[in-house]
């Protein structure tokens, strides 16, 4: 155990800068070493972490672009004005990341699951529940991401040299069988200290995000009793409700990475200038400006919150499990319930719950809103609440309002578009996926319009 914690400490400056699994050194280790050494498997977590924060930036950064949150800005490739304008052409390098990065966090969380079961007489239980809980987590999330980018994803890739694509009527239920087996390891065999202390990323509570995650998919499917349960569980206080991912030097938040440069994107300024005059989220986000403009004019306002190269990335914004939980409580028409929840993501205010998350203090809604005027504003504060999140686009294809293709200088709203092209690398390696086997989604030529799954 004193050897774990040595090489678990010398690998903790990596936790979420991207380690490159295919070098071979202490942080990428071959899936030999995986399977027989204790010390790789702890590398294996390490690198998925980092893994993770790189296909979550990849996929929310896609998604803000081709909704109303994110524009070019003036040094940007013509392909990144373009994705804002909600131009997304086969083999351009938006979708391919999306894809690619995605399931490179998906094979990293397969080889640890194989490893965890290889190993499985040489690991404490508690630090076993641990490495397989946050893989089962990580997967999920990562799939997730994918089947809200692709109408078609392949779902079981570990070992198949050419995987099947299926739809979302298969693909959620597989997401959600991921997060249920999270949830099962770590109630069964709490994580130990040294999982939580020397290998979960630090600021991380993984019980908080495996519910955040199994409230979000639940929902997705129209389960709103089980995403209710599980939103519940999502602590609403205190340090472990925010789970931070991090990037000590030299690693970079991947939003500050991007303030410039050919893939530079900034954040609309209509996302500050639509809220209400009161409301004081854009604080958080962004810096008010007057002049920035981007790539094809579209005017922008610089980032607060990613302002610095060490700035975390909320691995979720806590107040999601109450928006969550406001329209499960809708839906089923509980009214007065999911007002108050609405209410107290509108009234949280500086020094709130003790979080350093986005702050509404708006004032409490006034009389007694019907389900359809309660479902409106909760999409509206989830635009504002969730910014950056990549949850955007999902919720313009629930609410039908995929707008459609929006062309300089006007500002899009919602969604316009409704999928990615399909990864022209995996095209030329799977021929599951050729453009025979797999065409591309058409896309709605008539808007408002909501999506083919």
């Amino acid at each position: 155990m004193t050897r774990i914690r040595r090489t678990a400490t010398l690998l903790a400056v990596a936790l979420t800068a991207g380690c490159n699994l295919d070098l071979q050194n202490p942080n990428s280790p071959t899936e030999g070493q995986v399977t027989t050494s204790v010390d790789g498997v702890i590398a294996l977590a390490t690198g998925l972490q980092g893994r993770f924060a790189t296909s979550y930036f990849n996929y929310a950064y896609m998604a803000g672009l081709v909704t109303d949150e994110f524009a070019a800005t003036s040094a940007a490739l013509i392909s990144i004005s373009d994705a804002e304008q909600g131009l997304v052409p086969s083999g351009t390098g938006i979708a391919e990341n999306v894809f690619n990065s995605v399931y490179r966090t998906v094979r990293t969380a397969d080889d640890l699951l194989n490893g965890s079961v290889a190993l499985a007489d040489q690991l404490d239980p508690g630090t076993r529940s641990g490495l397989r809980a946050l893989a089962f987590a990580l997967k999920a999330e990562a799939l997730g991401e994918a089947l809200q980018s692709y109408q078609k994803i392949p779902i079981r890739t570990f070992g198949i040299v050419a995987p099947t694509y299926v739809t979302r009527a298969e693909a959620l239920p597989y997401v959600r069988a991921l997060l249920d087996s999270a949830q099962a390891e770590i109630t069964t065999t709490a994580p130990s200290t040294f999982f939580n202390t020397s290998i979960l990323t630090p600021g991380v509570s993984l019980p908080n995000v495996i519910q955040l995650f199994r409230a979000r998919y639940a929902r997705m499917a129209n389960d709103h009793a089980t995403a209710l349960v599980a939103a519940n569980a999502v602590a609403r206080t205190g340090t472990a409700a925010l789970s931070l991912l991090t990037f000590p030097t030299p690693a970079v938040n991947p939003y500050n990475a991007v303030t410039g440069g050919t893939n530079g994107i900034a954040p609309r300024r209509q996302f500050r200038l639509s809220m209400l005059p009161q409301d004081q989220r854009f604080t958080y986000f962004v810096v008010p400006s007057t002049t920035a403009s981007g790539r094809i004019g579209a005017l922008l306002d610089p980032w607060a919150r990613y302002a610095t190269t060490t700035a975390p990335l909320p691995a979720y914004f806590p107040d999601e499990a109450l928006l969550i939980k406001a329209e499960a409580l809708a839906t089923q028409s509980q009214l007065a319930a999911a007002q108050a929840a609405l209410d107290s993501v509108r009234t949280d205010c500086t020094g709130g719950r003790g979080l350093d998350d986005p702050k509404a203090c708006l004032p409490a809604l006034t009389g007694s809103l019907t389900q359809a005027e309660l479902l409106t504003e909760i999409y509206l504060q989830r635009k504002y609440e969730l910014f950056g999140s990549g949850l955007r686009w999902e919720d313009s294809r629930r609410r039908s309002a995929i707008r459609g293709p929006v062309a300089a200088p006007a500002v899009p709203t919602d969604g316009q578009r409704c999928w990615l092209p399909y990864a022209v690398g995996d095209r030329n390696a799977n021929p599951n996926a050729t453009f025979a086997a797999l065409p591309d989604p058409i896309e709605p030529t008539a808007f408002p319009a909501g999506c083919t799954f």
